[in-house]
């Protein structure tokens, strides 16, 4: 056939099969449009968008009379009004449920962008009799498939009064795999939700956070990272709190902790915070579980434990001390001679030509508590910093292995009690008192968290911390505004050989003031 007659047949080959796709292109259209009609006539008369799932998956919730979603960023709601609307939201949901086109935010279709909705609309359109399929979606799964599925456990790290963001401690969650052994959880996934901001700005970076002035955004990293981060180098002891999610359950937890990666909330340090956020996300693998409507309106890490306890959600319950706690105990369980060489041969980094101590037994515990606190001041240091200990620790370690005697270096023991047996953060008080001839009685409302007075269980030995602890005086018939803390920190430090902590006293305060002595006003209000 000569390139003519090709061409020529190829020619006449389009123009009849141009028509035919054509054709077939608008079938599909017209087929997606009826299928659109379909499940927007199914989801109104079932009423989906008042379904729990459906208004927890999108962090809805009901304020100041109306419905509002906590999610903050524009780009999340597909509708215009879809932040205060859940049946608009769920409608553009469903018009955009054949739409291939790709997300500008996340590089991959839109469909896949909200991951957690059109599974929810699979799922609830298939309970109707209608097959709408769940979208096959490759970066998520390929994202879900580096994260075990048979567990998952929620780590709570305790209080760290050095850092503003952490003086309330800190929650997250860790997927587990069934696979048994200490190995295995050390690579597990952790999944967090954290304020995207400096907290080396102290004070102002709290400040900022109580308003909203940060967005906060989840996390993703290995538990050894988390271990290394919290028990090392902050000195925090985690608690886990292996709860009953089933697999199902555990998958719907991840396609929304996806969907809500790509977008942001404003965190506010009482309200959308870590604690909200994971119980938030329990409440998305089980839309019948109310976490979050049986809470405070203001809520920290440790009030999430105590929900997931008091829901019966927690099956098992395991103590990791941190690297100073397990330190201290050691040093208070050995003899003052012991203790006395080992803070020796560790803060003077010299090798004993002869291993010190009357007996091997000994001469152990002398080098594995000095090989324990030489180990904590080196994860105190910068990695320059660290250099002469790392060599110090392994000719030590060297003198060591020549003594035939089992190490006595155990870890802290599980505590009597675990710190969601403690107290609420939440506090009432009246007391009677006089001044002069008038007597009074004084209210007090503490919005949280603890002070001295209170009982220590889960905090730190006579440290305090306390915002918006509020007290009136009424006497006769006049109820005064007598003290607002807005913000109370102060933790006491016990130095020894081997930790010289610095004592943190921080107070901003709003008082009334009886000024006497030719003042010229009765009273006044001084901020501190």
């Amino acid at each position: 056939m000569s390139i003519r007659s090709f061409l020529f047949f190829y020619l006449v080959f389009l123009q009849l099969s141009l028509p035919i796709g054509v054709a077939q292109a608008q079938t599909d259209d017209v087929r997606r449009q009826e299928n659109v009609d379909t499940m927007l006539r199914l989801a109104g008369e079932a009423g989906l968008s008042g379904s729990a799932e459906w208004r927890k998956i999108n962090l809805y919730h009901s304020a100041w009379g109306g419905v509002v979603s906590r999610v903050d960023d524009p780009s999340y709601f597909l509708a215009t009004n879809g932040k205060h609307d859940p049946q608009a939201e769920l409608e553009a949901t469903i018009r955009a449920a054949y739409d291939e086109g790709m997300a500008e935010q996340s590089r991959q279709p839109k469909l896949c962008r909200w991951v957690a909705r059109y599974q929810f609309l699979s799922r609830s359109m298939k309970q109707l009799g209608f097959d709408y399929p769940s979208p096959h979606c490759e970066g998520f799964e390929r994202w879900k498939s580096g994260i075990s599925q048979d567990r998952v456990t929620l780590i709570f790290a305790s209080i760290y009064l050095n850092s503003p963001a952490s003086m309330y401690g800190h929650a997250f969650l860790r997927f587990d795999s069934a696979m048994p052994g200490e190995f295995n959880r050390l690579n597990d996934a952790t999944i967090g939700f954290s304020v995207n901001g400096d907290i080396q700005m102290g004070v102002t970076f709290l400040t900022r956070s109580l308003f909203g002035g940060y967005p906060g955004t989840f996390v993703f990293v290995p538990y050894y990272k988390k271990l290394r981060e919290y028990a090392d180098l902050e000195n925090r002891d985690l608690w886990e709190y292996q709860t009953d999610f089933t697999h199902e359950e555990i998958e719907r937890m991840l396609a929304f902790v996806w969907e809500q990666s790509f977008t942001y909330l404003d965190y506010y340090f009482f309200d959308d915070n870590c604690a909200l956020m994971l119980l938030a996300t329990f409440e998305a693998g089980r839309p019948s579980l109310n976490l979050i409507g049986s809470a405070k309106p203001w809520l920290i890490p440790l009030d999430s434990v105590k929900l997931i306890q008091q829901s019966g959600l927690v099956v098992k319950k395991h103590y990791r001390p941190s690297q100073y706690s397990t330190l201290v105990w050691n040093d208070a369980h050995v003899a003052p001679g012991v203790h006395a060489q080992a803070v020796d041969l560790a803060t003077g980094m010299r090798l004993p030509t002869v291993p010190p101590g009357a007996g091997s037994a000994e001469q152990a515990q002398i080098l594995d508590l000095a090989m324990g606190i030489l180990e904590y001041q080196r994860n105190q240091k910068t990695e320059q910093e660290a250099q002469p200990y790392n060599r110090f620790q392994l000719q030590l370690s060297g003198v060591r292995s020549r003594i035939d005697a089992p190490s006595s270096y155990a870890p802290a023991p599980t505590p009597a009690q675990s710190p969601d047996e403690g107290h609420d953060s939440f506090r009432l008080g009246v007391a009677q008192g006089r001044v002069d001839s008038t007597d009074y009685t004084q209210f007090n409302v503490r919005g949280g968290y603890h002070d001295g007075l209170d009982p220590p269980v889960g905090f730190s030995p006579g440290s305090s911390s306390r915002m918006g602890d509020l007290y009136l005086r009424a006497d006769g018939r006049r109820l005064r505004f007598e003290r607002l803390d807005l913000f109370d920190v102060f933790t006491p430090s016990v130095r020894t050989a081997w930790y010289r902590p610095l004592t943190l006293k921080v107070n901003a305060a709003l008082r009334r003031e009886v000024q006497r002595e030719g003042a010229l006003s009765p009273t006044a209000l001084r901020l501190e």
